[in-house]
C-alpha cells in the first residue's frame, strides 16, 4: 500500500471520494473544498507557533517542532481517517499547498496499509482553478432567468423545477440568504465568499444541460458577491416573468418569515434600515413599525411591499424585459410545469429551424 499524487484535474474526475482536509480549524472555516472533512494535524495555536519558528529559526527547526507536536496524536488521526472511509471511495488528503502536513498524513496512512492520494498543490491549487474557470466562462449552457416582484415565489418554482429534473441553480440557497433587506432573518450565517464560490463551481461543473434556470439576483446576495460572469449572464439571459396577486405574496412571505423569527429583531431592522427610512419617510416608517407592534402582520407585509419593494422592483423589471413568458405562481408545481413545457417547445422549434436553415 502506498500514496500517490493526484492533480486537480484528476481529483475533479473522481466520482467517489472522501476528502480529508488536514489544515487547522480556522483555515478550514474560512475556505474549504465542499464536502471535505477537517481532521487537523495542528491546532490554530500550534500552526501559528510553527509559522513563527519558521520565520525566526528556519525550516528545519519548524519541522522538528511540528513533528514533536504531531507524533503523540498520529494514532488518533489515523483512526479518525479510517473511521470515515467508504468502500469503493478514493481517499484524498490535502493541506494548504500540498506540503509537509499532507505529506505527513499520507505517509502515516501508507505505513498502516491504507491506499490514498495527496492533492497536488493542495487547496491553493483547487481554489486557483475555480477562479480561472469563472474568468474564462467556457460554460455552454444558456441562462433562463425567473424574474418578478418580491414574494411571487420564484424560489418555490425553482424547487418544483428541480423535482421535475430540470437544471436549476438556487443561488439564494447556496448563499444562505433570501436576497432582500430581511433575507438573513431566521437563517444561519452566510458562508464565506470563497466557500460560496466553491459551492457554485461544483454545481456548475455538474451541469451538462444546454440551459440553466435561476432566479434574477442583484450583484450581491446579502454580503456575498456573484461572480461577474454569472451576473452578466443573468442580465443578458432569457427572461420569464413570475406574477402573483398581493394576497398570495403576503401569505407566502408570512409563511417564510414567521418561522422562529423574533418580532423585536424585525422592528430593530426596520428602525436601523436607512434605505427603508429614506424611501418611506419618517411618518410611513412609524406606521410600518406600529403595524408590526400591534401584530397586524398582513398589514405590515403589504405596506412593505407596496411602499418599499414594489417601487424598487418596478424600475428593475422595466429594464429587464422583454419577457418571453408570464407565469402565475399561486400553484408552484403548475407554474414549473408550464415553464418546462415552454422551454421544451422553444427548444424543439429552435432545432427544427436549425435543420431547415442547414438545408437538410
Amino acid at each position: 500500500m502506498t500514496w500517490r499524487e493526484l492533480t486537480v484535474q484528476n481529483f475533479n474526475s473522481l466520482e467517489r471520494k472522501i476528502v480529508v482536509d488536514v489544515r487547522s480549524p480556522c483555515e478550514y472555516q474560512i475556505e474549504s473544498i465542499p464536502a471535505a472533512i477537517n481532521i487537523p494535524l495542528l491546532s490554530d495555536e500550534e500552526r501559528s507557533l510553527v509559522g513563527t519558528i519558521y520565520k525566526q529559526e528556519g525550516e528545519m527547526q519548524a519541522r522538528r517542532r511540528a513533528v514533536g507536536m504531531i507524533a503523540p496524536r498520529i494514532p488518533l488521526i489515523v483512526d479518525r481517517i479510517m473511521a470515515i472511509r467508504k468502500p469503493r471511495h478514493s481517499l484524498v488528503v490535502h493541506c494548504w499547498r500540498g506540503g509537509l502536513r499532507s505529506e505527513a498524513v499520507v505517509s502515516f496512512l501508507s505505513v498502516v496499509g491504507i491506499d490514498c492520494f495527496r492533492l497536488t498543490g493542495g487547496y491553493k491549487a483547487w481554489r486557483k482553478q475555480v477562479v480561472e474557470t469563472f474568468e474564462k466562462d467556457d460554460y455552454t449552457f444558456e441562462t433562463i432567468v425567473l424574474d418578478g416582484l418580491t414574494g411571487t415565489g420564484k424560489t418555490d418554482i425553482l424547487i418544483e423545477l428541480n423535482k421535475q429534473a430540470m437544471p436549476i441553480c438556487d443561488l439564494e440557497n447556496l448563499a444562505n440568504h433570501r436576497g432582500s433587506t430581511f433575507g438573513a432573518l431566521g437563517l444561519a450565517p452566510q458562508p464565506s465568499q470563497k466557500d460560496f464560490e466553491a459551492r457554485l463551481w461544483c454545481l456548475l461543473e455538474k451541469c451538462q444541460a444546454d440551459t440553466l434556470i435561476l432566479e434574477a439576483e442583484s450583484r450581491k446576495i446579502g454580503r456575498l458577491a456573484l461572480p461577474n460572469f454569472l451576473y452578466q449572464r443573468i442580465k443578458s439571459g432569457r427572461k420569464i416573468l413570475i406574477e402573483a396577486p398581493m394576497s398570495s405574496r403576503v401569505a407566502r412571505l408570512l409563511e417564510i418569515y414567521s418561522r422562529g423569527i423574533e418580532k423585536a429583531n424585525v422592528i430593530q431592522m426596520v428602525e436601523k434600515s436607512a434605505p427603508i427610512k429614506e424611501k418611506l419617510g419618517g411618518k410611513k416608517t412609524r406606521t410600518l413599525i406600529e403595524r408590526l407592534k400591534s401584530d397586524d402582520l398582513e398589514g405590515f407585509v403589504e405596506m412593505l411591499l407596496l411602499e418599499y419593494y414594489d417601487p424598487l422592483y418596478a424600475k428593475h423589471l422595466a429594464l429587464s424585459g422583454p419577457f418571453e413568458l408570464t407565469v402565475d405562481s399561486q400553484d408552484p408545481s403548475r407554474a414549473a410545469a408550464e415553464i418546462a413545457e415552454h422551454l421544451a417547445s422553444t427548444k424543439a422549434s429552435s432545432s427544427k429551424n436549425t435543420i431547415i436553415n442547414s438545408g437538410r
